[in-house]
């Protein structure tokens, strides 16, 4: 199940997946730049992320049936809940 350090983990890894900023001899993440230098885009991205699994989540909850995938729906449910948190 994701939690909370898998999705920032996937937003680190979209944000830097052009690789360092290099100035002089220092090397920055563009991730932690972003998460020091404006800390509400940083968030809004995680909960976008959240939020397009949560949405991906409900529309396989949606294509369920009650009665023969309670299980499922149940871990569904759990999943959905604990992206809500994030």
């Amino acid at each position: 199940m994701m939690n909370n350090s898998d999705i920032l983990e996937m937003v680190d890894e979209m944000i830097d997946c052009d690789g360092p900023v290099i100035i002089g001899n220092l090397t920055f993440y563009r991730s932690e730049i972003v998460r020091r230098l404006d800390p509400v885009a940083y968030r809004e991205m995680v909960c976008n992320i959240a939020n397009s699994m949560i949405e991906d989540l409900e529309y396989d909850l949606d294509r369920l049936d009650p009665e023969v995938d309670a299980d499922e729906i149940a871990d569904i449910r759990e999943r959905i809940e604990a992206l809500e948190n994030v």
